[in-house]
């Protein structure tokens, strides 16, 4: 009888389990808009005198070089599912990764990995396999920018700017290849499966596999350099172009790493005004109107990805509910 019951009232509390958490999550994506949305404002008034005199091709040519990369990391999720055995179509997985990239406006730094696993939980993949891809594909982005890094580094001292200890750099190359060898990973994960009680216990990839994730997500970082150089070029600065992209790779990712700051405010500017090699000011200005440009891609891609992902959700639900009814109405016949 006490089993009856129980497995009666096991659905209704499922069902409000499941409200509170679409609830929370859509909490958090209006709150993740609102704080995209203030980063813009924010930034607005230190850049509206270098666009009032900038040429706005260049500008238009890094805003395509953002919205690529951040798209390409999109892809690179993809290719980590696909990895792990689950097919799900590209624009999904993009529109997953746009919709829980708006995570990073909100403090906390984990926001990202909840909303992109939750939004692939919704589509019916596993939490355990959403969350850990989505780590897997941060570990091979942050891995291949060193990389990118370090073969931009004897670019720009061959171009006459010394780097002096930055030819260190290049030892990021053999690094990033090292660590995803299967005898490294193979610790890794066990660390992971310990923490997670057993939850998420996969089996090392492959070496060749994990390099290629990298390889995967080195055209990302090369465009996000790419727009940061423009962007020097289109405020009409006397910077090296290699120079540049290197300090905003390097910058990106110093930025992400720190996880309290969200979407490394202000550490990527000190960052890329360290490495550019331009004066303070120009650095600034270039800095500040490649992050608005990054807030306009993560926002409009933000909205379009849960618009995306709500369609495809509601679809799905369309097609579970007329499944049964097509069933009984062939029976019937």
């Amino acid at each position: 009888m006490l089993d009856a019951e129980t497995q009666s009232a096991e659905p209704p509390r499922r069902r409000r389990s499941a409200t509170l958490l679409k609830a929370a999550g859509a909490t958090i994506a209006v709150l993740a808009i609102v704080l995209c949305a203030k980063a813009l404002a924010d930034q607005w008034s230190e850049i509206r005198t270098s666009i009032a005199r900038a040429n706005l091709g260049w500008l238009a040519v890094a805003l395509v070089c953002s919205a690529l990369a951040m798209s390409g990391l999109g892809l690179l999720w993809w290719r980590c599912l696909h990895v792990f055995n689950v097919r799900v179509r590209k624009r999904d997985a993009v529109a997953w990764y746009f919709g829980g990239e708006l995570g990073k406006y909100v403090p906390g730094g984990i926001w990202p990995v909840l909303g992109r696993g939750e939004l692939a939980l919704r589509a019916g993949i596993p939490r355990a396999t959403g969350y850990l891809t989505t780590l897997i594909s941060y570990a091979a982005m942050c891995i291949a920018a060193g990389m990118v890094c370090g073969a931009l580094a004897p670019v720009v001292a061959v171009g006459g700017h010394g780097l002096g200890a930055g030819w260190l750099l290049l030892a990021l190359i053999p690094l990033g290849v090292a660590v995803v060898h299967p005898a490294v990973m193979r610790r890794v994960l066990a660390l992971g499966a310990r923490i997670t009680k057993g939850k998420v216990d996969p089996e090392p990839q492959p070496w060749s596999t994990m390099v290629g994730l990298i390889a995967w997500a080195i055209p990302t970082w090369l465009l996000v350099g790419a727009g940061s150089a423009a962007i020097s070029q289109g405020l009409g600065y006397d910077g090296e172009p290699s120079r540049i992209a290197l300090a905003a790779v390097a910058a990106w990712v110093c930025g992400f790493l720190v996880v309290p700051v969200p979407a490394g405010a202000g550490l990527r500017e000190i960052v890329f005004v360290g490495l550019s090699g331009l004066p303070a000011g120009p650095a600034v200005a270039v800095a500040a109107i490649a992050r608005l440009l990054f807030v306009v891609v993560d926002g409009s891609g933000g909205v379009l990805g849960l618009y995306s992902a709500r369609r495809a959700g509601a679809a799905r639900s369309r097609a579970a509910t007329a499944t049964p009814l097509t069933q009984r109405h062939e029976r019937s016949l």
